[in-house]
């Protein structure tokens, strides 16, 4: 197994040092951060903007995160003959694309992590921001301190990982990436707790909607590997138009509104209709990589 745990973390290090995973990244966060900061008093429900910035960017961002990170992390290393070097070490053909596609989603979980992470700051801050509204009869606003920290795990990550590779020649986009990562679920925990877990609402929603980026995922590893990027990322842009009938399954926010929460049978059930497509379009990659001249 050694090779194998060896090729997920390259991979997924590599997917992580893109700069277009850093960008998705940073834009799905800074989506949740200014949206409901900018668009905060249009609607009744104090935290209606922050939850649906949060899920939209997790969906779509999440969707092109997973694209892009799977058709690079796969076609780089056909394209490079680095498959054929790791193949020459007694590695299974199969074993190495599953391998592959097990780094890719390792990076998609950190990314998801810290588009959650923002998410359930600004909907705390959006929570609190309201009750503080209806206390004091004024306009409602998001509460400053919650805003204060998404931004700086936007902002902050930048500078450190700058003055990290100016001094210590580490890796800028990498080094970024996880300190993003990490502010924001370090921000999320603390706002987790000041909320008394009524953000936690998010979780199964967010779960949810990380179910069609999955089949994105594995669907784009596939493709990959028998096609060459642009056909790969047209193929799977067919895979999303496919889903689309069936969106409404996994995107339950109006299910959070006043006070709502999303049965985790409902969840479970949604999970379990995703597995067939994900083992399906994996099984599609390994026998693409099995019969690759």
């Amino acid at each position: 197994m050694k090779p194998y745990v060896s090729i997920t973390l390259a991979t997924a290090l590599e997917v992580a040092s893109s700069p277009l995973s850093l960008l998705v990244m940073l834009a799905a966060m800074a989506l949740e951060v200014f949206a409901p900061v900018f668009h905060y008093h249009q609607f009744g429900d104090p935290t209606r903007m922050a939850r649906d910035a949060a899920l939209s960017a997790l969906l779509t961002c999440g969707a092109v995160f997973a694209v892009f990170g799977a058709i690079r992390a796969v076609r780089r290393e056909i394209e490079t003959g680095t498959q054929e070097m790791a193949l020459a070490h007694a590695v299974a053909r199969g074993g190495f694309f599953l391998a592959k596609a097990a780094g890719v989603a390792v990076a998609f979980a950190v990314f998801a992590a810290a588009v959650s992470g923002t998410a359930v700051t600004m909907f705390t801050g959006a929570a609190i921001g309201g009750a503080i509204a209806e206390e004091t009869a004024q306009l409602a606003r998001v509460y400053g301190p919650c805003v204060a920290v998404g931004v700086a795990a936007i902002v902050l990550p930048l500078a450190l990982a700058a003055a990290l590779n100016r001094f210590f020649r580490f890796r800028f986009v990498l080094t970024a990436f996880f300190i993003a990562a990490g502010v924001s679920v370090a921000g999320g925990a603390v706002s987790a707790a000041l909320s008394s877990g009524d953000c936690l609402r998010l979780v199964p929603a967010a779960v949810l909607v990380a179910c069609p980026a999955l089949v994105l995922l594995s669907a784009a590893v596939a493709f990959a590997v028998r096609f060459r990027a642009n056909a790969a990322a047209a193929l799977s842009g067919v895979v999303l138009a496919a889903m689309l009938p069936a969106m409404d399954v996994y995107y339950r926010a109006e299910s959070l509104s006043r006070g709502g929460s999303i049965p985790f049978a409902d969840v479970a059930l949604a999970v379990a209709a995703a597995l067939p497509a994900v083992a399906g379009f994996l099984i599609f990659g390994i026998h693409f990589s099995l019969n690759r001249e």
